[in-house]
């Protein structure tokens, strides 16, 4: 059975058309890898038919970092937990984070401030396909100082 996956954000307007042809249609991995990136941006309650949809690192966008490893630890949960309910696409699903501070400029208004950067490297097995794939997402968390 062949699936049919559509592409994020899906333009409601082309239903209308006569011409179904210029929807904008994906792949599997490509449909899973959309998911998971609402999945992630998404906080929990904002979805209106499913409150739990979501992730909850929101929750820890500015917390205090007393240590690196219980914090991306508590975060790759957080992943796990939202992507093992949501996706069931995939499976054996590990998770690498790298986290670093970085510095935005803005020019206009003359201030810099302070992020935490936190690049998500999802590494899991395709169901159908019994393939493994990675999925790479960066996430800015709350300005940390202005100055």
């Amino acid at each position: 059975m062949s699936e049919r996956y559509y592409k994020i954000p899906f333009d409601f307007g082309m239903l209308l058309d006569a011409d179904h042809q210029s929807v904008l249609m994906c792949d599997e991995l490509e449909s899973i890898d959309q998911h998971i990136e609402l999945l992630i941006m998404t906080y929990p309650g904002e979805h209106y038919y499913d409150r739990r949809f979501g992730t909850e690192i929101w929750e820890m966008d500015f917390e205090r970092i007393v240590s690196l490893n219980v914090w991306k630890t508590r975060f790759a949960e957080c992943l796990a937990n939202a992507i093992s309910r949501y996706e069931k696409r995939i499976t054996d699903c590990r998770y690498n984070l790298v986290v670093e501070d970085v510095l935005l400029e803005n020019g206009i208004v003359d201030h810099v401030s302070v992020k935490k950067r936190v690049d998500v490297y999802v590494d899991a097995l395709v169901k159908s396909t019994e393939e493994r794939c990675r999925f790479f997402y960066t996430i800015y968390l709350g300005p940390l100082s202005k100055f």
